[in-house]
C-alpha cells in the first residue's frame, strides 16, 4: 500500500449523524473515537472514522469523518495506511451486506487492520488449551446435548452456560448445585433483571433452557470460588495494548465488582470498578500477595501470547478478565479483543484513561511507518 504524506489511520466504528445532521451521535464509545482522532493529529497523522457501508471497494474511497476546528467534518478519503477495529456490534458485523467488504479488507491489510473481528468463547478456548497458560482455565466444554450439560452440571458445585458470541454478560446461566441434589438457577436474560429458579435435577435444570440452547451455540463452564467483596463476584480487568514501539504494555487493571443480585461484574450493566487490592488482594496476608499479585501479571502476559499464537495474526490491545480463587490460584475468565474504554473515570486516573486511547494511534503509526 503506498504511503500517504502524513500516515492515514481509519477507525473503523458505525458513525452516524444526529437528527440534526450538525454533528456525530454521541456515546461513550464516539467521545472516545473523538480523542483518538484528535490524539492521531497531535502525533502527526490523520485519522478519520468510518462504517463498513461507507467503503467502497471498486473506487478505493471511504465516506468518513474527521475533525477540523473541533467540528466532525464529512468527506471522502482513500483508503488509510491502517485500520483499527472498533465496530462493538456484532450484529452489524455479521449481517450479510457487509462481510463481503470486511473479508476483502481483512485479506488486503493484513495485522495492518488490527483487533479485527471479535473471538468467540469457544475458540478462546481452544487456543489457551493448547497454550503454556492451560492450569489457568476453568473446565470448558462445547454444548453438544442436554444430557451432557446435565452430567457437566452434577459434576461442578457451580457451572456456567455462556453463548459463544456474548457481551457484557448477557444470555450467561449461572447453576448451583444443592446439597439435596436440586440445583438453582440465574439467567441473566436482559440488561434490565435476572431471571431466577430452581429445579429437582442438574436434568431437569437443563430442560428448562432447551429452546435457547437450541437457538446459538453454547459451552459449558467449571464455576471457580473466587474471592468476593460482601458477597458481590469481583474479577479483575486488565487492558493490555501495544504501544508506539509495538511492544505489548499494561495500560490498566483494575477490579470489577458486581452490583448486589448480580452474578457477573461488567461495569456497562451496573458494576462496580475499583483497585485490585483492595477488592481482592486484601483478602490474603503480605506473602501471597505478592505471589498472587506477580501470577496475575505473568497470566495476563501469557494469555496475550496463546490468543496471537492461536489466532496467527498480531492485537493491538486485549481485554483479559482473570479471577483468584480463595487460596491465591489465578483463573482465566475472558479474553475480549474489542475492551470497552471508557473516556472518563469516576474511580480511577484520567492519566490512564488518556494513556488508553492513546496507544492505540501510537501503536497504528508504529504500523504504519514499519517497512513493508
Amino acid at each position: 500500500m503506498k504511503m500517504t504524506k502524513r500516515p492515514l489511520i481509519g477507525i473503523l466504528d458505525h458513525p452516524r449523524w444526529d437528527d440534526r445532521r450538525e454533528t456525530l451521535r454521541e456515546s461513550d464509545q464516539m467521545a472516545g473515537i473523538r480523542r483518538m482522532v484528535e490524539i492521531a493529529q497531535s502525533l502527526g497523522a490523520d485519522a478519520f472514522v468510518f462504517g463498513l457501508a461507507d467503503v467502497d471497494l471498486k473506487s478505493r474511497r471511504i465516506h468518513g469523518y474527521s475533525r477540523d476546528d473541533g467540528k466532525w467534518m464529512e468527506r471522502v478519503f482513500p483508503f488509510p495506511d491502517v485500520i483499527y477495529d472498533q465496530l462493538l456490534s456484532r450484529k452489524l458485523e455479521r449481517r450479510e451486506t457487509y462481510r463481503s467488504v470486511r473479508h476483502a479488507l481483512s485479506a488486503e491489510y493484513g495485522d495492518l487492520f488490527f483487533n479485527d473481528g471479535f473471538f468467540d468463547k469457544w475458540q478462546i478456548y481452544e487456543w489457551l488449551r493448547r497454550s503454556p497458560v492451560w492450569p489457568h482455565v476453568p473446565e470448558t466444554i462445547r454444548h453438544r446435548s442436554l444430557a451432557q450439560g446435565a452430567t457437566f452440571v452434577a459434576r461442578h458445585q457451580v457451572t456456567f452456560l455462556k453463548p459463544f458470541h456474548g457481551s457484557l454478560g448477557l444470555g450467561i446461566i449461572r447453576f448451583a448445585l444443592e446439597k439435596d441434589g436440586s440445583v438453582s438457577y440465574e439467567w441473566k436474560r436482559s440488561r434490565q433483571g435476572i431471571v431466577r429458579g430452581t429445579a429437582a435435577s442438574p436434568a431437569e435444570a437443563v430442560q428448562l433452557f432447551r429452546t435457547q440452547l437450541r437457538r446459538r451455540p453454547y459451552i459449558w463452564q467449571q464455576g471457580i470460588d473466587l474471592v468476593a467483596l460482601d458477597g458481590r463476584p469481583v474479577d479483575i480487568r486488565i487492558l493490555l495494548q501495544r504501544d508506539g514501539t509495538g511492544a505489548w504494555k499494561r495500560t490498566k487493571m483494575f477490579a470489577r465488582v458486581a452490583k448486589a443480585g448480580d452474578f457477573t461484574s461488567n461495569l456497562a450493566t451496573g458494576g462496580g470498578a475499583m483497585p485490585v487490592d483492595r477488592a481482592i488482594l486484601g483478602a490474603f496476608p503480605d506473602d501471597v500477595k505478592r505471589r498472587v499479585r506477580a501470577s496475575i501479571r505473568r497470566t495476563a502476559e501469557a494469555v496475550a501470547e496463546a490468543v496471537e499464537a492461536g489466532a496467527g495474526r498480531t492485537f493491538g490491545e486485549l481485554g483479559v478478565d482473570l479471577g483468584v480463587d480463595r487460596r491465591g490460584f489465578v483463573w482465566v475468565i475472558e479474553v475480549n479483543s474489542k475492551p470497552r474504554k471508557a473516556p472518563a473515570s469516576a474511580s480511577g486516573r484520567d492519566d490512564l484513561v488518556e494513556l488508553s486511547f492513546r496507544r492505540p494511534m501510537e501503536y497504528a503509526l508504529f504500523l504504519a511507518r514499519r517497512p513493508s
